[in-house]
């Protein structure tokens, strides 16, 4: 053994020297940053410290790896291990102008852009006029959020809000609940904020770019005064905002609209300046267009559907100033299946029912069947009368959408979120948004959307005169715990509904199209305040609107699609909370089935089996379609007979009037 060890180290040399002069040139640099202090203590923990600091920053050769691109990569992985924590899916990881997420609102900071520095006095007195702007306005949203029991960021919000900050645009998906609107009112908020001359990076004097050489900005000059001779509008100056509207919201429906403009005063209330929000509405229309809102300072957000500024746009109104354009629910809104579409079957939903009252009225003992198809398009502002063909009216809000980015400047960040990004929005996004970064939120267990906070149910009734008996038996048993919220699939069976139960004792409201705009916001005010339990309602409110502590969502009409499912369970169980959804279902249901089962499965619930093996029917039939269903009456056939009987009296009586008057008329003109 001791001879097997002389042969091994028998080549190995020890050179004392050269390891004693290294450790006498480490000694050296330590002493040489960290000069001794009086204080001994103080002096060996710097000592040691430094040691520490400087052992862990060599490599095995005993150099030091302090390279700029080293530290970034090193604050990458740091980033990118926090993003997969919050569960923060990006698209592209590797993108070097990815902006970094942020853990706290605190942690918002000034965007390069807004702290340009060119090296000068002047610029520099410019960069602190900058910070400070920038610092009064965060400072009163940072109030305004702790005001609002914000704690801290959601995970759609810590990467959206830098994002958007840096001007970049953004396709964001993140399940309902999780905080999509405070993603992007925050950001439009701080951006209507900036001084023109930051933020287009032009000079406070004559609007050219900062960056110019001293002859360009001659030339621009020399052009300035020549337009201005010949436009005097345009000799305004920069500081002068009147007519502007910096931040553009679009929302699909009237209520959500109205929600994410009470969102945006809640956060923007005592912003240095004061805050100029505005709902677009048919008795404002004519201010915003003429730029009379908002006075001098013009509008800092203005929140609108896209049918009603579509509308706006054909009469003169202008977006040259937009800073910000953002789409909630992008894949409704991006949705090509309306318009003068939906106009054809509203027509011909009008020809069945007239045939169906005549088909009831030689058949008053038959239940008859009530209208399936679905009125997609109440989400339009239905104050606007209908117009012409090829008008706002009868397009699709893709084609609406088209009109307003067109009329949008291309300076302008752009921005989709959603609960549901299908592939076909993902597809449309590259021709709206430019280079942007595609963030998912993606819940633990669940890949399709759906919040995993609802348990979900599905409940067979055999048929539709089950779903009622259901209703009465969940509040017989206790289980239906308010405030509930009844999605059915047309506005007809949205009032039939409502009729039955309307002496129930369940405090019940309706919300649908068909009703008027204050009848509608009356139901909503009601409903938010708790002397409404359970609001009926079409998908009309389905999606983006957020009502407080909802504890259950009853799909009594079985939903056509997953996405459609996952919106109207969506309303239950937000900001953390909890909440149940359950989804009847009779035998007419079982096209549509499969979808839904799916969806819930994708979201960690338990499903049957044989749910998900469920074949589609062989008719050819759009899956999109709802079947027919009979109305919703509980009336004794006796009544009913009773009830025609009666009717059949009152038409023939006028009959009768008709005729004498008719007789009467003849016999006195004969006479004359």
């Amino acid at each position: 053994m001791e001879d097997l060890f002389t042969m091994l180290s028998s080549s190995a040399k020890l050179n004392k020297q050269q390891s004693k002069k290294r450790g006498h040139q480490r000694q050296q640099e330590i002493v040489r940053h960290h000069p001794q202090e009086d204080d001994s203590d103080s002096s060996v923990e710097d000592y040691n410290a430094v040691a520490a600091s400087s052992m862990a920053s060599r490599d095995r050769t005993g150099k030091r790896d302090i390279s700029q691109n080293k530290q970034q990569q090193i604050q990458m992985e740091q980033m990118a291990a926090f993003r997969r924590s919050m569960r923060i899916k990006v698209a592209d990881k590797h993108d070097p102008h990815l902006p970094n997420a942020i853990a706290s609102f605190d942690e918002i900071t000034i965007p390069s852009w807004w702290n340009r520095n060119s090296g000068n006095e002047k610029s520099n007195d410019t960069n602190a006029d900058a910070l400070s702007s920038f610092q009064a306005i965060k400072h009163a949203v940072l109030h305004n959020i702790e005001k609002g029991r914000w704690k801290e960021p959601t995970p759609i919000q810590m990467q959206s809000i830098p994002t958007l900050l840096e001007r970049r645009d953004l396709l964001a998906c993140a399940p309902t609940g999780s905080g999509k609107s405070g993603a992007f009112i925050l950001p439009a908020l701080l951006l209507s904020h900036a001084a023109s001359n930051l933020y287009y990076n032009t000079t406070p004097n004559n609007n050219t770019p900062a960056s110019s050489s001293k002859k360009q900005k001659k030339k621009r000059q020399k052009q300035q005064v020549d337009s201005e001779s010949l436009d005097p509008s345009k000799s305004q100056s920069s500081t002068n905002r009147h007519g502007e509207i910096r931040s553009l919201l679009l929302a699909p429906s009237r209520e959500l609209a109205a929600q994410l403009h009470r969102e945006v005063d809640r956060l923007g209330m005592g912003k240095p300046g004061g805050i100029s929000s505005l709902l677009l509405m048919k008795a404002n229309a004519s201010h915003v267009i003429a730029g009379i809102a908002g006075g001098k300072s013009g509008l800092d957000v203005l929140v609108t559907t896209p049918l009603r500024l579509v509308d706006a746009l054909h009469k003169g109104l202008r977006l040259d100033a937009v800073r910000i354009v953002v789409l909630d629910e992008a894949d409704r809104l991006l949705d090509a299946a309306d318009g003068k579409q939906q106009r054809d079957i509203k027509q011909k939903k009008k020809q069945k029912n007239i045939k169906e009252e005549k088909r009831q009225s030689s058949n008053p003992s038959s239940d008859g069947s009530s209208s399936s198809s679905e009125d997609s398009g109440e989400e339009d502002d239905d104050d606007v009368q209908p117009q012409s063909s090829g008008s706002s009216q009868t397009q699709t809000f893709l084609a609406q959408m088209d009109s307003i980015l067109s009329a949008v400047p291309t300076s302008a960040v752009r921005a989709l979120f959603s609960a549901t990004v299908t592939q076909t929005v993902k597809s449309l996004s590259h021709s709206i948004l430019r280079n942007p970064v595609d963030v998912t939120i993606a819940s633990p267990g669940s890949a399709g959307g759906a919040n995993t906070d609802i348990e979900q149910e599905l409940m067979f009734v055999g048929r539709e005169e089950g779903k009622l008996l259901a209703m009465r038996q969940l509040k017989h048993r206790g289980q239906l715990k308010p405030p509930v919220i009844v999605f059915v699939q047309s506005q007809e069976r949205a009032q039939a509904l409502f009729g039955e139960l309307l002496y129930d004792g369940l405090h019940v409201d309706v919300i649908h199209a068909g009703r008027s705009r204050t009848a509608r916001d009356n139901a909503v005010a009601r409903f938010r305040k708790g002397e409404t339990w359970v609001l009926i309602c079409t998908d009309l409110v389905a999606r983006g609107v957020d009502f407080r502590a909802v504890n259950m969502v009853i799909n009594y009409d079985l939903p056509t699609s997953g996405i459609t499912y996952v919106h109207r369970i969506g309303r239950c169980g937000r900001a953390g909370r909890k909440g149940k959804a359950i989804t009847l279902f009779t035998e007419a249901d079982f096209d549509n089935l499969r979808t839904i089962a799916n969806v819930m499965k994708q979201s960690g619930c338990k499903v049957e089996d044989w749910m998900l093996q469920l074949k589609k029917s062989g008719t050819k039939k759009k899956s999109s379609s709802a079947p027919r269903r009979s109305n919703i009456d509980t009336t004794p056939k006796y009544d009913k007979k009773k009830r025609f009987h009666k009717l059949q009296m009152i038409q023939e009586s006028k009959r009768k009037k008709q005729r004498t008057g008719s007789i009467g008329k003849g016999q006195h003109g004969s006479s004359v």
